[in-house]
């Protein structure tokens, strides 16, 4: 009789924890793995249009400072108010 009882009270708690928890989390997984993939199918899908088809100037984006360092008529040429005078002070004290 006890063994019978532990045999259900067992079954029932696997029962809880494959209907409760290890499906839910398995659908879970799958679902949020087929949204990566379809994000990053669209990504690089985004990314060959933009290479197929660069913007008006004719240039592609290549990083951060790319166009000064392509095209020197770009870049920012420094003011004469940007920069500042430095003179070293000499303390006494040491």
């Amino acid at each position: 009789m006890l063994k019978t009882v532990l045999l259900l009270l067992l079954a029932y708690i696997a029962y809880r924890f494959i209907f409760g928890f290890l499906i839910p989390v398995t659908r879970a997984t799958r679902q949020v793995r087929r949204q990566f993939k379809a994000a990053q199918e669209q990504m690089d899908a985004q990314m060959r249009a933009q290479q197929q088809y660069p913007g008006a100037g004719g240039q592609q984006f290549q990083g951060p400072g790319s166009f000064s360092q392509a095209d020197p008529s770009r870049a920012e040429k420094p003011k004469k108010s940007d920069y500042i005078d430095f003179e070293e002070i000499k303390t006494g004290k040491k």
